[in-house]
């Protein structure tokens, strides 16, 4: 199957590899199908790819590559969706990344709302993390001090 985007223009996808979000994502009503894109010009960052709208991409990394003590609780989510997990390695967490500004210290990762991707269902959820200790927007890459 053949998707438009505008990222990376038309992309040949396994369309047994759609990722369905049946809750969706705060802000996107009615755009519940994704697909992940990795290129390495980008790497380690991945894309999921509304497989609906070509306009519709996100910037996602594992989050535990600049915060490795980053507690996420999954076991609310996985009730939620109902998710029978036989391997933990069947799960994986992203966070969105927002990569607008042109400088490395101004990309920052959403903590307190990062996606969970059933790999053996090809399901995912965005949860919601109600912790001051992890914002929105967490840089990545903090601005050096010199001297």
């Amino acid at each position: 199957m053949i998707i438009p985007t505008r990222q990376f223009g038309p992309v040949d996808i396994d369309d047994t590899k759609i990722i369905s979000m049946p809750k969706g994502m705060p802000g996107f009503p009615g755009k519940e199908r994704y697909i992940l894109l990795s290129h390495e010009e980008i790497d380690p960052m991945i894309t999921l790819q509304s497989v609906d709208d070509p306009e519709l991409a996100f910037a996602l990394m594992d989050p535990f590559l600049f915060l490795s003590d980053y507690p996420v609780e999954i076991e609310r989510a996985v009730q939620e969706m109902k998710w029978a997990v036989e391997t933990p390695e069947e799960l994986f967490i992203y966070a969105i990344i927002n990569a607008s500004g042109d400088r490395p210290e101004e990309i920052t990762a959403n903590l307190s709302g990062p996606l969970l991707i059933h790999t053996g269902l090809n399901e995912g959820i965005q949860m919601i993390i109600a912790d001051e200790r992890y914002p929105v927007k967490h840089p990545i890459f903090p601005a050096q001090k010199e001297g």
